[in-house]
């Protein structure tokens, strides 16, 4: 009667390791084909789903993100919830709309609110 491993996984690479594998492993090939076309109609080429694992990409906050992935007999694979994962990641960091979308003032009007607020000014004593 052989024995089962009922070691516990607790280190960040071996859980990744469970996550992808539970997930279902795909490799470059069929993870370029979830994100399908990209710049100008090309199609995303496995060597760029391999460079958001290596490299990532860097948001505007200078937060860099990187497509999960694990190395299975020397081959990179990740599954389709990380690649969607990765594309979240992107999504939270989305500029926010600016506070006031109004058009400046004009140098006609700051001037007449100026000598408004000097007015108000001069009745409470300033």
């Amino acid at each position: 009667m052989s024995e089962q491993n009922t070691e516990v996984v607790t280190s960040p690479a071996a859980a990744l390791v469970e996550r992808i594998l539970a997930e279902g492993p795909i490799g470059m090939g069929p993870a370029a084909s979830i994100i399908g076309t990209f710049a100008a109609g090309k199609r995303v080429a496995p060597s760029t789903i391999t460079r958001w694992i290596g490299d990532g990409v860097k948001l505007a906050g200078g937060r860099v993100v990187r497509l999960e992935a694990v190395k299975i007999a020397g081959r990179l694979v990740t599954s389709k919830q990380a690649v969607v994962r990765f594309i979240v990641a992107q999504q939270a960091t989305a500029p926010a709309p600016p506070a006031d979308t109004s058009t400046p003032r004009g140098p006609g009007r700051r001037r007449a609110a100026s000598e408004k607020a000097g007015r108000e000014l001069e009745k409470l004593g300033a």
